[in-house]
């Protein structure tokens, strides 16, 4: 799923602060309510069940608040609900939605703008590329509502009165409130949905938000989306920003232009240009949140050959990929769980750290193995590599694939195809692809946020990888309230996702960024939506 950079700055003494001038600003009041912010991929829909890039979910998390939100330090806390209790042995878990909680057209949010969310976002027939994500949350019923097996009112989630919420559970997960502070378990109003119809989330003028921001003079298809202050925001007093401008650059180059003559205060950097300002005072390598890897489909004959996945993996250097090709603090992965995300709770190591290393190291004698015993099985010589425009760096890293694949793996041949983002997502839906150079965020804090995407069932596993152990392992996981029994049933999945090498991993992005250093608490988050601005600060 998931997720991009953003940017905060306060623009005191405008035209000399904001280009970088080395004087010292003075303070303005009025001044200081405004940040910019640059992403590089447009909005395709702020529907909270239909948006799916980054930036799409960093507006929707910033306009339509749920029961949580996550705070500066990363942590889960309450949103429109003042509080919750559990009781049937953690298998109910009711909320109260606090009384002064109101959409931004001033009508009181309730418990029944939840459950008319959460059926929609379950709700086979909306497609939604989270509607697994009820399911990862324990709900009852939520995966034989995915899979049409019952009814979309029998969810587990129904309203008592106009404040009340009850969530009913299947099972006990431990990382439900940091799931429901996602985008899309965000409140949707039945009425105003009916009443706007198709043009619901198309503009400014048909949406309406329980955040703690606003749209403002927007319409779907515009390459700059400005946020500000909902005055009706339940906690709107604590909201220090006024204005949040995003606007969408695809280049990097021009990014940074922009960073430089004061018409953005944070800006993602691409490698190319990481030499050119890694001694500026702005810059910041910052944690990345996608691991970028392979995906093959196995519903093409060839590619179902496990040896010959292993042989493609094994032959690829991913060292010199982060090193000489991105050179953008992108570093080596082993694991399709990122590194920062969870730690063993029993000994604080890292998950990734831990993840097996068998099929994601560079071995060129281990690849030819791989590839003689491939050979006998499939006569497969050839294949396409897809990917897209949406980086400039893909490219290279696409043509370097090629470049090693062919070299140590004699005989085979590797053809590039780049499309647009739109396309990719697209073939890989219908399964009109070989093997695609793809990434994958986490939505939520745990492994689950990556391993589920593998599971047979789920519709976003694009590559129809199957293995019946896997899914047991996850099942097992999923009814576990043992911390380190999870965790283990987790890792043991995680490595035999690894070493089937039907995903390999090549690096955890890094996320180089100019932003401007008077800018505080806009951590990006590694996982669920990157940034929240409720709780930016201009110094």
């Amino acid at each position: 799923m998931k997720k991009g950079a953003i940017i905060a700055t306060a623009a005191a003494c405008f035209s000399m602060l904001l280009t970088g001038c080395q004087n010292k600003a003075t303070s303005n009041a009025n001044n200081q309510s405004k940040i910019t912010i640059v992403q590089n991929a447009p909005v395709d829909s702020l529907d909270p069940i239909l948006a799916y890039q980054n930036t799409s979910s960093i507006v929707v998390a910033n306009t339509t608040e749920g029961l949580y939100t996550i705070d500066a330090n990363d942590k889960p806390r309450l949103g429109l609900a003042s509080k919750v209790e559990t009781s049937n042995h953690g298998l109910t878990k009711t909320f109260t939605i606090r009384d002064d909680a109101k959409w931004s057209n001033g009508t009181p949010i309730t418990a029944n703008d939840f459950v008319f969310a959460w059926r929609r976002l379950s709700n086979p027939k909306n497609a939604s590329a989270f509607n697994f994500q009820p399911g990862a949350a324990g709900i009852k019923n939520a995966d034989d509502i995915v899979a049409g097996k019952k009814p979309v009112s029998s969810l587990g989630v129904k309203a008592k009165g106009s404040k009340t919420l009850v969530v009913e559970l299947d099972h006990v997960v431990p990382y439900m409130n940091k799931l429901l502070a996602f985008s899309d378990f965000a409140p949707v109003n039945q009425k105003y949905f009916d009443q706007t119809g198709k043009k619901f989330a198309q503009d400014a003028n048909h949406l309406i938000s329980s955040g703690p921001y606003k749209l403002k003079d927007w319409k779907l298809g515009d390459n700059t989306i400005q946020l500000v202050k909902n005055n009706k925001y339940w906690d709107a007093k604590n909201v220090k920003v006024n204005n949040v401008k995003i606007d969408v650059i695809a280049d990097p180059e021009k990014a940074a232009i922009a960073f430089e003559n004061g018409s953005a205060d944070y800006v993602h950097l691409s490698g190319q240009l990481v030499a050119k300002y890694r001694k500026d005072k702005n810059f910041v390598n910052e944690v990345g949140n996608f691991t970028q890897y392979l995906m093959f489909n196995m519903k093409k004959p060839g590619l179902n050959n496990e040896n010959l996945r292993k042989a493609i993996s094994t032959s690829i250097n991913r060292k010199e990929i982060t090193s000489h090709i991105l050179k953008d603090g992108s570093i080596p992965a082993h694991s399709m769980v990122m590194k920062d995300l969870v730690q063993n709770p029993a000994n604080g190591k890292d998950f990734a750290d831990e993840s097996t290393t068998n099929l994601s190291a560079y071995d060129p004698a281990a690849a030819k193995q791989y590839w003689n015993k491939a050979k006998s099985k499939t006569d497969l010589r050839s294949f396409t590599l897809l990917y897209d425009d949406s980086d400039p760096a893909y490219a290279n890293v696409a043509a370097y694939v090629k470049a090693q694949v062919e070299k140590n793996l004699p005989g085979m041949k590797v053809n590039l195809q780049q499309v647009s983002k739109k396309t990719r997502l697209d073939k890989m839906a219908k399964e009109t692809y070989d093997v695609t150079l793809t990434r994958w965020g986490p939505d939520y804090a745990d492994p689950t946020a990556i391993l589920s995407m593998y599971q047979s069932k789920n519709d976003s596993n694009y590559g129809k990888w199957s293995n019946s152990e896997f899914d047991q392992l996850l099942a097992q996981a999923n009814k576990t309230t043992d911390k380190s029994k999870r965790y283990q049933l987790l890792l043991k999945a995680n490595n035999i996702l690894i070493d089937s090498a039907s995903c390999p991993p090549l690096y955890q992005i890094g996320a180089p960024v100019l932003k401007r250093a008077n800018i505080k608490n806009l951590p990006m988050h590694i996982a669920g939506v990157p940034f929240f601005f409720k709780y930016a600060v201009i110094k």
